[in-house]
């Protein structure tokens, strides 16, 4: 070989080599690992059951089924949830319309700021109807006392003005028959009767306005006990509002998680998937679901699978975790090889 022909053979492996190392750069050459496993699904099993217990009205569904989610799969029927859902608005609507009433009872006052009887004829609370009435009868009472006492007052008032004009007279005369006597032109005996009249009528005045002073006295302590009584009434009624708006609470409260367990008569499927497993005693009308038994047990429609390889020590180097591979499976039963992209856990 010459010297030519070696230069030409030598630009021909240097050639190929630089077209190997380009052809590398582009082409990705993936590693082969065979292993034995098992093919899998996630288990979210969907299982159904109910907070309270009842009796199948409805089915719609049998085992193997295939359903999608929001599909009505039966209706289940409680009495005695509903009977206590009945008792328990039954309550809710007495409690509301108490407190409406008993509040509307509270704002009606007359102008002393009373509470008055306007609205207590179509009360439904007979019990507060029948206090409010008591009360209402000693207010009256008092209020009876007190005008029996102005007009006590008032007719002292007019005795007490006659006695002060009879003094004034009686002052006058005194004033008059005093120089008299002096002179010797009256009688004393005139003029000391007259002082003597002056002094009674003077001690007279002074028993009215002592009488009109204890009258006064009196209307005041009835006024406070009309207050009193109203205050009490108030407050009592305060209180019933009070107690009913906290029985209101619980009942409320209540009634949210019945309402929520008669939703469940009616079972809705939670996914789209299959009906794996039914209680035996749904299958039938009439059947009996006690509290928290399993009713359905739906096996989701999935996408994913799980591919349990065993894999031989001489490959672990060629696999890393999230890498993503091509996955052919090969089955003892179906020989035909099918690939899966995935991703290596």
């Amino acid at each position: 070989m010459n010297r030519r022909q070696s230069d030409h053979l030598m630009m021909i492996i240097i050639s190929l080599t630089i077209l190997i190392i380009i052809l590398t750069y582009f082409i990705e050459i993936n590693s082969v690992v065979h292993g034995q496993g098992v093919i899998t699904t996630k288990d979210n099993a969907q299982l159904i059951s109910l907070s309270k217990g009842g009796t199948i009205q409805d089915i719609y569904v049998a085992e193997g089924d295939t359903v999608k989610k929001g599909e009505l799969l039966a209706k289940v029927v409680n009495l005695d949830l509903q009977k206590e859902y009945q008792r328990y608005r039954t309550q809710k609507g007495y409690l509301d319309k108490d407190v409406n009433e008993i509040s509307f009872i509270l704002d009606k006052e007359n102008e002393s700021g009373l509470i008055t009887l306007d609205g207590t004829r179509s009360l439904s609370n007979k019990e507060v109807k029948a206090n409010i009435e008591l009360v209402h009868s000693q207010i009256r009472a008092k209020e009876l006392k007190k005008t029996s006492l102005d007009s006590e007052i008032s007719g002292l008032q007019e005795k007490l003005s006659s006695k002060e004009k009879e003094l004034a007279l009686l002052a006058e005369e005194i004033n008059i028959l005093s120089p008299l006597v002096k002179k010797g032109i009256s009688p004393y005996t005139n003029f000391l009767n007259k002082k003597q009249a002056y002094i009674k009528v003077k001690s007279e005045i002074n028993d009215i306005e002592s009488s009109i002073t204890l009258k006064k006295d009196d209307i005041e302590l009835v006024v406070n006990d009309i207050e009193a009584l109203n205050n009490e009434l108030r407050l009592s009624l305060s209180k019933i509002i009070s107690k009913n708006l906290q029985e209101l609470e619980v009942v409320n409260s209540t009634l949210k998680v019945i309402e929520k367990q008669i939703n469940e008569e009616d079972i809705y499927s939670p996914v789209d998937g299959v009906i794996y497993k039914i209680n035996k005693s749904a299958t039938t009308h009439g059947g009996v679901i006690q509290a928290a038994d399993l009713l359905f047990e739906i096996k989701p429609k999935v996408r994913t699978m799980l591919a349990d390889v065993k894999i031989l020590p001489k490959y672990r180097d060629q696999i890393y975790v999230d890498e993503a591979v091509k996955l052919d499976v090969q089955s003892i039963i179906q020989p035909k090889i099918k690939s899966y992209n995935a991703t290596i856990d």
